[in-house]
């Protein structure tokens, strides 16, 4: 069996293989792009490939390894040194156990783990062992328990390396336990964190915090709850992507292949607004008691602001919601999947006012949040019909293309504080689902908050 890919997927393809134990991993690499080449141009390029996918199909096993052990494509930048976590005195974080030393000053300490591609580019706290061990003392944690491994490298994130990617975040120790909760989600297999790792989407994973926690924590629900200024809602978010670097592996340009990224990709949490939500909170609706605190994990894109200050009925705010969903461009269009809609408490308040339950809201959406065929491209009509046929096959220009499969996959919830604004998120599509966990001790249990930060 031959394996092919694009050459600018190529360290993807490698990584892959070594996940599986393949060292070596013959790949034919291809020109990128192929999507909308001429039928003429991707015969040029099969027969330009056929002689190499001939050597790896009729070639000896371990010659053809040693043949391919330490090939990079030219057209890539040459991967960065292998990643090992350097600590003051010795805990690794990264996928490698090798300890070294760093020196005793925060500038050589944040320029060492800068040039080795181990942070968000931001400065970051020493993960000392010192701090590692308060972080993990806090919530009482085995340092070795293995939450599980992070897709694309399957790096194991344990307890400790969980700790030091949370330290370097600068998370507070009464955060850890959310932070934990959160990677437990994300490498839930419905999550498919392995495809947002290495997508060209601009995807991140969105961090969503339901219950007592919220207010124990003093996490921002409120006025900019998606922007800065608090230290939970930063650097909880913040860990959840140290994480993916360092323990998954995926830094940019290299695994991680987003053509343009996102500033969401930095650092993106927020927690509800249940004290203004008039319906039931987010995670009752998903089967957990209002006392429990709970994450949700969403394969998420960057919010998108629905600006409505004269809508005065719950139809009108919502037909203004349902446009701003309705865009060619999102994968949600083509893929389905399950977006987002963070309604405002002004909005929330007026669409509950007239009479709306949440199921109301998803329906109404359903219904109004399409778009018609006319409003896509050809080659996207043509791109679309051959990857999803179920979905576009038989339409015609006039008909409308809904968002989602069925209403309940709208995600509605509420945050923020005053003003006629809402915000939509869409998410990677149907290639991911949003998964939500309780925020639980060792043992299992429910957290039921007992202290203040």
């Amino acid at each position: 069996m031959a394996t092919i890919c694009t050459d600018a997927f190529f360290p993807v393809g490698k990584a892959e293989g070594e996940i599986l134990g393949i060292q070596g991993l013959p790949i034919a690499a291809i020109p990128h792009p192929m999507a909308n080449r001429s039928r003429e141009e991707v015969n040029v390029i099969a027969e330009g490939a056929l002689p190499e996918i001939i050597h790896i199909l009729t070639t000896d096993r371990k010659q053809l390894q040693s043949e391919y052990k330490d090939t990079i494509v030219q057209t890539e930048k040459k991967p960065s040194p292998t990643r090992k976590m350097l600590f003051k005195d010795g805990i690794s974080i990264a996928a490698e156990e090798k300890r070294i030393k760093a020196p005793d000053s925060l500038d050589a300490v944040n320029r060492i783990f800068y040039d080795h591609g181990l942070t968000d580019g931001l400065p970051i706290i020493p993960p000392t062992s010192e701090r590692v061990e308060q972080m993990i003392a806090r919530c009482e944690w085995d340092p070795e328990t293995l939450i599980g491994r992070i897709p694309p490298k399957d790096g194991e994130a344990t307890v400790e390396k969980i700790a030091a990617n949370a330290t370097m975040a600068g998370c507070l120790p009464e955060y850890l336990s959310v932070v934990i909760a959160a990677a437990q989600a994300m490498i839930q297999p419905r999550f498919n964190l392995n495809a947002l790792q290495a997508t060209t989407h601009p995807v991140t994973v969105l961090i969503f915090i339901n219950g007592p926690l919220s207010d124990a924590l003093d996490l921002n629900y409120s006025y900019n709850a998606m922007g800065q200024g608090n230290l939970g809602n930063a650097t909880i978010g913040r860990a959840i992507r140290l994480l993916l670097i360092n323990v998954g592996g995926a830094s940019p340009g290299e695994l991680d292949r987003a053509t343009l990224g996102s500033p969401a990709k930095y650092t993106f949490c927020f927690a509800e607004n249940e004290r203004e939500n008039p319906w039931e909170p987010f995670h009752v609706e998903r089967g957990f008691s209002q006392t429990v605190s709970t994450v949700t994990v969403i394969g998420a894109e960057g919010p998108h602001n629905v600006n409505d200050h004269g809508g005065k009925s719950a139809e009108e705010v919502l037909i203004t919601i349902a446009g701003s969903l309705a865009t060619p461009g999102t994968n949600n269009i083509y893929l389905g999947g399950e977006p987002m809609v963070v309604l405002g408490p002004e909005h929330a308040s007026i669409i509950a006012r007239d009479g709306f339950s949440k199921k109301d809201v998803k329906a109404f959406l359903y219904e109004h949040a399409r778009l018609p065929l006319s409003g896509i491209s050809n080659g996207n009509k043509k791109q679309f019909k051959k990857n999803n046929p179920e979905r576009f096959s038989g339409l015609k220009d006039t008909d409308r293309v809904p968002l989602v499969e069925d209403p309940d996959e709208f995600m509605i919830v509420v945050a923020g504080g005053k003003g006629r604004h809402s915000v939509i998120i869409p998410t990677f599509g149907g290639h991911t689902r949003a998964v939500t966990v309780a925020v639980t001790d060792k043992t299992g249990e429910p957290i039921i908050p007992e202290f203040e930060v």
